[in-house]
């Protein structure tokens, strides 16, 4: 009785029960097999893609590298640090002081250094506090000489007494020195490589400007409180 119903099941319905073992077939084929290889060709194609310009892009960056002046980068980091160095390098300083305080004939009579880092516009600094001893005609030409030093400076206070020769005078002077730690991230490979703008171009040529007066006389007139050229 089982197998003659089935057989009478078959012998109504088998025009309907090919074409839909073929439609579920079908069905299975694209859910299981084609849909997922279709999105895996397409993930890889775009993994490719992203490959390739990856690789475009990095060639063009070699290439920007290659053509970059080593000297003259060099050269222009040199000036940036000595202007504005990454630490507080006290030695530097102490040498640098003496250095422009002798060069006008004022002695050190006591240097002191402040160990509180304070932050004078977007750099860091520490104070320093100069007692010299000198003559009064040369006062003006070493504050110019320290303002137009290779190493930042800016003369917070001045105070100033007789000495004991009337053209003799005895000096305090605050000095703020700036530094500025160097960038923890340099950007990625993927990053474009950064390039010097305009305005940077054109504070490199102050620091150029700036190291040229250093090297030459300092009896020349100069604005107090030189601008920090980093804000």
């Amino acid at each position: 009785m089982k197998n003659e119903a089935i057989a009478r099941f078959y012998s109504n319905y088998k025009l309907y029960i090919f074409p839909i073992i073929v439609a579920l077939a079908n069905l299975f084929l694209i859910v299981f097999v084609i849909y997922p290889q279709t999105v895996k060709l397409i993930s890889n194609q775009e993994a490719i893609g992203g490959l390739v310009a990856k690789s475009k892009f990095l060639e063009t960056k070699v290439v920007a590298l290659e053509s970059l002046d080593g000297e003259d980068l060099a050269r222009k980091v040199g000036f940036a640090l000595a202007t504005l160095p990454a630490d507080k390098d006290h030695g530097n300083v102490l040498g640098l002081l003496q250095k422009l305080t002798a060069e006008f004939g004022f002695g050190i009579n006591a240097i002191s250094f402040s160990n509180t880092a304070n932050k004078l516009g977007n750099s860091d600094s520490f104070g320093v506090k100069l007692d010299i001893k000198g003559a009064k005609v040369m006062l003006q030409p070493l504050l110019n000489s320290l303002e137009s030093s290779r190493r930042l400076f800016r003369i917070s206070s001045i105070d100033i007494s007789p000495g004991q020769a009337s053209q003799a005078l005895d000096v305090s002077l605050a000095i703020d020195v700036l530094y500025s730690s160097l960038p923890q991230n340099y950007g990625s490979t993927d990053s474009s490589l950064p390039e010097l703008s305009q305005e940077d171009e054109e504070l490199i040529a102050k620091l150029v400007r700036l190291s040229a007066i250093a090297s030459t006389s300092s009896a020349m007139e100069s604005p107090r409180g030189k601008a920090n050229p980093f804000e």
